[in-house]
């Protein structure tokens, strides 16, 4: 017996049905009422089937009160397993921190033997820890953003409306489960006859690559179709990637053949014929 919430509503239910059984076989008025006394009354054929059906139900659920608690026991491991999961993670992150100041620090060093002004030497140390630590934080937040461009613009479009889109893109995309939406806004000046991007900010890394997996199947969305979904890119690496898009464009008016896709910041290319090929990240911008 696998449990579930309905199974145990069915039992109540089956439970609430016999007691109102023997009530009306003792002829009182509720269960409080049910005493010794008035069982005793009973005929033997109507209680050896009240007893018989009681007994039949204590076993089920007994069986159900164990299926719960192996069920308690699954959830309680999930959970351990999610936490030691989130545990490794963060220690991941602090150690790319701190890679990045020991880094950092070792081209420090390289700067002081080259230099005889000290305070200078400290100010540029002081500043480039600022600088590193921003960065790092500044990759860490853009992980968890997710950008959505194509979508037309409003006139006067207010946040709730921008959050509502967001969740029917998520809903056309098949995403499963739902990530929770922390905020969707528009972002950039105001320009007659473009529209400016989403900026969607979820809860975690993991929810964009969710997000950005299912990309590929909003072009068979009839309200979608013209959206692309793409991650929160700096400046120079948004520049980069359109570079990168025009090279491909170019390799796909020379060979059509193949099904070009850009992966880890370089442009890969697979067989038409093999479309399995493709990675999940094919179908976001």
């Amino acid at each position: 017996m696998e449990f579930s919430v309905d199974l145990l509503n069915t039992m109540e239910k089956k439970m609430t049905c016999e007691i109102q059984k023997v009530v009306k076989a003792v002829n009182v008025s509720c269960a409080s009422e049910i005493t010794e006394t008035a069982l005793m009354k009973l005929s033997k054929n109507p209680l050896t089937k009240i007893v018989d059906s009681l007994l039949n139900l204590m076993e089920q659920n007994v069986e159900l009160c164990k299926c719960a608690a192996g069920k308690m026991d699954q959830l309680k491991s999930e959970k351990i397993a999610d936490q030691k999961l989130l545990i490794e993670l963060q220690q991941n992150q602090i150690n790319t921190v701190q890679e990045t100041v020991k880094s950092e620090m070792k081209s420090w060093a390289d700067v002081v033997k080259k230099t005889s002004n000290q305070r200078n030497v400290k100010q540029l140390t002081e500043n480039s820890v600022k600088q590193a630590v921003r960065a790092v934080n500044e990759e860490e937040k853009r992980s968890k953003n997710l950008m959505i461009y194509g979508w037309q613009e409003k006139e006067k479009e207010v946040r709730f409306e921008v959050t509502k889109t967001v969740k029917d893109v998520f809903n056309d995309a098949d995403i499963f489960p739902v990530p929770h939406i922390y905020e969707a806004y528009r972002i950039g000046k105001i320009e007659q006859g473009k529209n400016r991007p989403i900026k969607v900010e979820l809860e975690s890394a993991n929810d964009v690559d969710l997000v950005l997996k299912g990309a590929r199947k909003l072009k068979d969305s009839d309200r979608f179709n013209k959206v692309y979904l793409g991650p929160d890119r700096t400046k120079e690496n948004q520049l980069a990637h359109n570079k990168l898009v025009k090279q491909m464009k170019q390799m796909i008016a020379r060979d059509p053949s193949k099904h070009y896709f850009i992966s880890q910041r370089k442009i890969c290319s697979v067989d038409k014929d093999f479309p399995s090929q493709t990675p999940a990240l094919a179908g976001a911008r």
